[in-house]
């Protein structure tokens, strides 16, 4: 087990690819009027309630996604970091209450479901050991409390098994110059340490 301090990771420009797969998956959520909630009174007329403005409870719990995060020994902690301080940044940027995420190397531990600001902070990582995904993708797509139609975002270095079936809306993130064994079906995306 080691504790991995997230990194602060501001928009850069090889964000711009993996924002576009989050603003596919996550669209920008519209308030709406609501008189349950009451916004302040206006001074002249302070008689007259004016409706606040909220999100639907229904559409923030369709948006959270899983991260199958690679905690072999191959990955850095810095790489680790990066990643995890990526992921706080897009979901507090997408209004993404919770993430789900999955350390993995030989077997897959399950972390829950975690705020952005949790993951932004400090996270206790579990593994360091072998690489197999497989585990950390099954546990997602097996899990009842997790959406069907939740994206799933692989972080790894590419050195994993040739042979990973992830049967979701999906997406890699690897450090650049690093390469997958097989030929991915979901996008793939680099970042620059």
């Amino acid at each position: 087990m080691q504790e991995i301090r997230a990194l602060a990771m501001p928009v850069i420009p090889w964000d711009a690819a993996l924002t576009k797969w989050f603003d596919v998956q996550f669209p920008p959520l519209e308030k709406h009027r609501t008189y349950a909630r009451p916004s302040r009174r206006q001074g002249a007329t302070p008689d007259i309630p004016r409706p606040g403005y909220a999100y639907y409870e229904q559409d923030l719990e369709s948006r959270t996604f899983g991260v199958v995060v690679d905690t072999s020994g191959s990955m850095s902690a810095k790489q680790i970091g990066m990643a995890l301080g990526s992921i706080a940044s897009y979901a507090a940027a997408k209004d993404v209450p919770f993430v789900r995420i999955i350390f993995c190397d030989a077997k897959a531990t399950d972390a829950g479901y975690l705020a952005p600001e949790d993951i932004a902070g400090r996270v206790k990582v579990t593994g360091r050991g072998g690489t197999i995904l497989q585990p950390g993708v099954d546990c997602l797509e097996q899990a009842n409390d997790f959406p069907k139609d939740g994206p799933i975002l692989i972080i790894t270095d590419g050195e994993i098994e040739n042979d990973l079936k992830v049967r979701r809306e999906h997406a890699f993130l690897l450090p650049r110059g690093n390469r997958l064994p097989f030929r991915a079906r979901g996008e793939v995306f680099y970042f620059r340490e």
